[in-house]
C-alpha cells in the first residue's frame, strides 16, 4: 500500500523481595532497534524526535524525505530510504538526493508491482526497467531493495497469469531478469496474527536472501480492534528482532486519525505517540541462553532463553502486558534458572486453556513432572495451577513441553516448598489500569476499596521510584508519569487483603 494512494495516504528478569512477596518483571525496556523502522511520509521534527527513540530509518514511497525534517533527521539516527515507486519514478530526483547525500546506502525497488492500484507493472516490465536501477546503485555505491509484494485482489495480468500471488510475481520477475542485482528481498504484510506472518516471511526464505518487511499491520479482518493491533505488533516485533533473515522492518503508518484499523503511531498532536506507538519503540523482548534468573522469582512466559513454536501476544490477564500463545503439539518453551539450594520447590503456572491438556516439566531435557490441565474456559480465562520439583543447586534449563498445547501462559513461579507468601496476588475488586502504555498519567480504578492503598513504581532494577498513599474509599487513584523516562516500569497496588503487579510501558 502506498500514502499516495490514501487520504493517510540484558534480558533483565528481577525477584524484588519484600517481606516474602515476590515481584518480577519481563524483560522489556527502550532500544533503540536497528531493524526497526515506520512506512510515513508526515513526520514533524518532533515526530522524528519522538519515534527515533525506538526506531532507526523510515520511508516515504518517495525518492526524498518530506521537507520538514529533510534538514534535521540525521540529528536522530534515522536513516531516510528512497524509492522508486512505479514506472516513471524521478531517476534524476534520486540521483539528486544520492549525491547530496554521500552516507545513504540502500535503494527501495517497485512498491507492490504486482498490484494494478499500485506500481501497476508486469514481471517483463519490472525486469526491463531494473538495469536503470543497477546503475543508480553502481553510480553511488548502493544495495537495492526489492520489488515489494504482497497478495493482490487487483493483480496484473501477463501471458494469461494474474499474478496475485506474491511468490509467483518474484518468480516470473527473477525468471526474466536472472542476473538482476537484488540484495534484499521485499514483502508487505497484513495478516493479523503473528503465526500467519512468520508463516507468511518463511516462504520467502527460498530466495536465500535478507528480507525487508516494508509494510505491516492488521488489516486483513472484517472487524479490527486496538487489542488486535497491539498483540499483532508484540508478536511481530519478538520474531522480527530474533528472526536473522529479517534484515529491516516497518510498520504502516503514522497517521493521525485515531480510526478503525487503530494503526495509528501519532496523536494528532505533534509529537506525541499513540498507545500504540509507545508499545512499538518500547517493548524488546529479549531472550538471552546466557542469562540466568535466580530462585526465588516469577518468570514472565515471554522471556524464555528458548523456544520452539509459539509468539508472543497481549494478554488481558489481570498481570503482565504480553502472554506466550499459539501453542501446539510439541511446542516448549525453557527457562534457565539458578538454584541456590537444593530442595523441593513449589511451581505455579498462570495459564488460560482453551481445552483439556497437559504439560510436562523436564529439567535439562529430563521429564521430572507431568500436570494435567482442565479447560479454564477460553484463550484469555486465567487461573493458577500449582505443583511441587526438586531440584538440585546449580545451574539448570527448565523447559516446559506439551504433546498436545491448547493453552496460553503467562507467567511461571519458583519458589522454595514451605515458604508461601503472605499476601495473594489478585486483581483488586472493580480494578481498571489505563492507559498502558502511559503517557502523563496512569489511572487506577479499584471499585470500593477501604483503608490504605499504597501505588509503587519500581524500574526494572527494582528500584523504588516513586511511592504514593491513598487513604480512605478509594475508587480512582491518578498516578503522575510526566517526569518518567521512557521505559518499562512495575506498578504495585498494595492495600491490607491484597497485591498486584502491572508492568507499565511509557
Amino acid at each position: 500500500m502506498s500514502y499516495f494512494l490514501k487520504t493517510y495516504s540484558s534480558r533483565t528478569i528481577f525477584s524484588l523481595l519484600l517481606g516474602l512477596i515476590i515481584f518480577s518483571v519481563p524483560a522489556f525496556s527502550q532500544v533503540k532497534s536497528k531493524k526497526r523502522g515506520i512506512a510515513y511520509g508526515y513526520h514533524s521534527e518532533a515526530d522524528m524526535a519522538a519515534i527515533s527513540r525506538g526506531t532507526s530509518w523510515w520511508y516515504n514511497w518517495y525518492y526524498q524525505p518530506e521537507s520538514t525534517v529533510a534538514g534535521v533527521y540525521p540529528n536522530y539516527g534515522m536513516d531516510f530510504v528512497p524509492m522508486a515507486w512505479g514506472k516513471s519514478f524521478n531517476e534524476a530526483g534520486l540521483r539528486a538526493f544520492y549525491a547530496s547525500h554521500p552516507d545513504a546506502r540502500y535503494l527501495l525497488g517497485f512498491n507492490e508491482p504486482n498490484f494494478m492500484s499500485q506500481a501497476n507493472l508486469k514481471p517483463s516490465e519490472t525486469a526491463a526497467l531494473w538495469p536503470k536501477l543497477e546503475k543508480i546503485a553502481k553510480d553511488y555505491g548502493l544495495k537495492i531493495v526489492g520489488p515489494a509484494v504482497n497478495y493482490s485482489g487487483d493483480g496484473v495480468t501477463e501471458n494469461g497469469v494474474t499474478y496475485s500471488n506474491p511468490i509467483a510475481y518474484l518468480d516470473a520477475f527473477f525468471a526474466a531478469c536472472p542476473n538482476c542485482q537484488v540484495d534484499y528481498i521485499a514483502v508487505h504484510n497484513y495478516m493479523c496474527y503473528s503465526g500467519a506472518l512468520t508463516d507468511y516471511i518463511n516462504q520467502f526464505k527460498k530466495y536465500n536472501k535478507p528480507i525487508w518487511l516494508t509494510e505491516f499491520a492488521c488489516w486483513d479482518q472484517a472487524t479490527i480492534t486496538s487489542d488486535m493491533q497491539k498483540s499483532l505488533m508484540m508478536g511481530a516485533i519478538d520474531f522480527l528482532e530474533n528472526e536473522p533473515v529479517i534484515y529491516r522492518y516497518s510498520w504502516f503508518t503514522g497517521n493521525r486519525s485515531g480510526n478503525a484499523p487503530y494503526i495509528d503511531l501519532f496523536e494528532p498532536q505533534s509529537g506525541k505517540l499513540t498507545e500504540l506507538g509507545q508499545l512499538y519503540i518500547n517493548f524488546n523482548p529479549i531472550h538471552d541462553p546466557n542469562t540466568y534468573s535466580v530462585i526465588p522469582a516469577r518468570l514472565e512466559a515471554e522471556s524464555y532463553s528458548s523456544m520452539s513454536g509459539i509468539a508472543i501476544e497481549a494478554t488481558k490477564d489481570v498481570s503482565g502486558i504480553a502472554n506466550v500463545g499459539w501453542i501446539d503439539a510439541n511446542d516448549w518453551l525453557e527457562y534457565n534458572i539458578d538454584v541456590p539450594a537444593s530442595g523441593n520447590y513449589s511451581v505455579s503456572f498462570r495459564i488460560s486453556a482453551n481445552a483439556t491438556t497437559s504439560l510436562e516439566l523436564r529439567e535439562n531435557n529430563a521429564t521430572i513432572q507431568t500436570l494435567q490441565v482442565a479447560a479454564t474456559g477460553g484463550w484469555q480465562s486465567w487461573e493458577t495451577l500449582h505443583t511441587n520439583i526438586p531440584l538440585i543447586a546449580g545451574k539448570h534449563k527448565l523447559r516446559i513441553y506439551t504433546s498436545k498445547g491448547m493453552f496460553n501462559l503467562n507467567w511461571l513461579e519458583l519458589t522454595p516448598s514451605g515458604q508461601p507468601t503472605q499476601i495473594h496476588q489478585h486483581g483488586l475488586p472493580g480494578q481498571r489500569i489505563y492507559p498502558n502504555p502511559v503517557k502523563d498519567k496512569l489511572v487506577i480504578e479499584a471499585g470500593n476499596s477501604l483503608g490504605k492503598t499504597e501505588v509503587s513504581i519500581f524500574d526494572l532494577s527494582g528500584r523504588t521510584i516513586a511511592t504514593q498513599i491513598f487513604s480512605g474509599e478509594t475508587t480512582r487513584m491518578e498516578i503522575d508519569f510526566s517526569n518518567f523516562k521512557s521505559g518499562s516500569y512495575l506498578v504495585r497496588i498494595k492495600n491490607s487483603e491484597n497485591f498486584f503487579n502491572q508492568l507499565i510501558v511509557k
